[in-house]
């Protein structure tokens, strides 16, 4: 989820069918998680309803992720899908670990 946020807001606006299709997980396991995530107060959610002519009611989330205080880095799952050597990958993580708080994803 944090992925696909405003990395400067911490606000996402991302369907649970977009997260399950990123990650290959069911939407079922996305909810326990966005749940279990709520309720350690890591995410707020906030639901706004509309009204379409054509589909009728629309429920859209919006979350609000708690802003981490550590450092810290996103790596995307694609890295260890490829073929880099042991000392390559173990540089490029490295040179990652030393930039700044959430400026880029190793991909």
């Amino acid at each position: 989820m944090k992925y696909c946020s405003n990395h400067k807001t911490n606000i996402s606006h991302v369907t649970e069918e977009k997260l399950s299709l990123l990650t290959g997980l069911d939407e079922r396991t996305i909810r326990r998680s966005i749940k279990r995530l709520k309720d350690t107060g890591y995410l707020t959610v906030q639901t706004t309803v509309k009204e379409d002519a054509d589909r009728g009611f629309i429920k859209r989330n919006t979350y609000f992720i708690k802003p981490a205080i550590k450092d810290y880095f996103f790596l995307d799952s694609s890295f260890f899908k490829r073929n880099y050597p042991a000392k390559i990958a173990g540089f490029l993580l490295l040179l990652k670990a030393i930039c700044l708080n959430n400026t880029d994803t190793v991909q």
